[in-house]
């Protein structure tokens, strides 16, 4: 499929041989883009965000353990009777499972995470050619031995450097942080499941006080 152009004005000359298209032609009164805003990160060093990120259950704990204290008070002015509740079913083999597939997820998301932190943390001073060099020889002189010098490239390698080192290091707090999060939600899944277990413990029948029949 072949569309025309609809500006035959933006055609630029022929050159000798060489046929120019219309689309050659960079399109001068076509809106030009606003200059973007400073980099506020620039020149930053923001390594210091990047989370060390591990798992720290190789086995979760168990939900006959009690579940841990929050280290909330309780309303003072709540009333101690307890009310009616209908039969509750929880599946925590199935819980389990659930928080055990999450572990194993958590694993390899951090395994992969912490080589990603590591290696960009490791190159990230020279990888763009912050500290390129070159080798020259005064082409005037054979006694002139060769010297190692600065690239040409180094000045532009540090001005690129300079926004995305800290472009990278935010990118890496980003995930970290994420999998930080995660890993709260899987420990709030297993305090779940000893909540269950603990409320089960502690459930009675009633004896005292009521005249509805226990067992039909």
């Amino acid at each position: 499929m072949r569309t025309e152009p609809q500006n035959e004005r933006l055609a630029m000359p022929d050159e000798g041989d060489i046929k120019h298209s219309p689309y050659d032609q960079w399109r001068q009164d076509s809106p030009q883009p606003e200059t973007d805003e400073p980099d506020p990160d620039r020149g930053k060093d923001l390594d210091y965000l990047v989370p060390n990120v591990t798992v720290a259950w190789d086995v979760p704990p168990s939900f006959n353990n009690p579940p841990p204290e929050t280290g909330q008070q309780g309303d003072a002015g709540a009333g101690t009777d307890v009310p009616e509740t209908p039969p509750i079913r929880v599946d925590l083999s199935g819980v389990r499972g659930t928080e055990n597939a999450l572990l194993s997820a958590a694993r390899t998301a951090v395994d992969a995470y912490q080589g990603l932190r590591e290696h960009v943390l490791s190159v990230q001073d020279d990888v763009f050619g912050q500290n390129e060099t070159d080798l020259y020889k005064d082409p005037t002189s054979y006694a002139t031995p060769t010297q190692v010098v600065p690239s040409q490239i180094q000045p532009i390698a540090r001005e690129f450097a300079a926004s995305m080192n800290p472009a990278m290091e935010k990118a890496l707090y980003f995930m970290g942080s994420t999998m930080e999060l995660v890993g709260e939600y899987i420990a709030l899944l297993n305090r779940t499941g000893q909540t269950y277990s603990e409320v089960d413990r502690n459930s009675r029948f009633p004896t005292e006080g009521t005249s509805n029949q226990v067992v039909t």
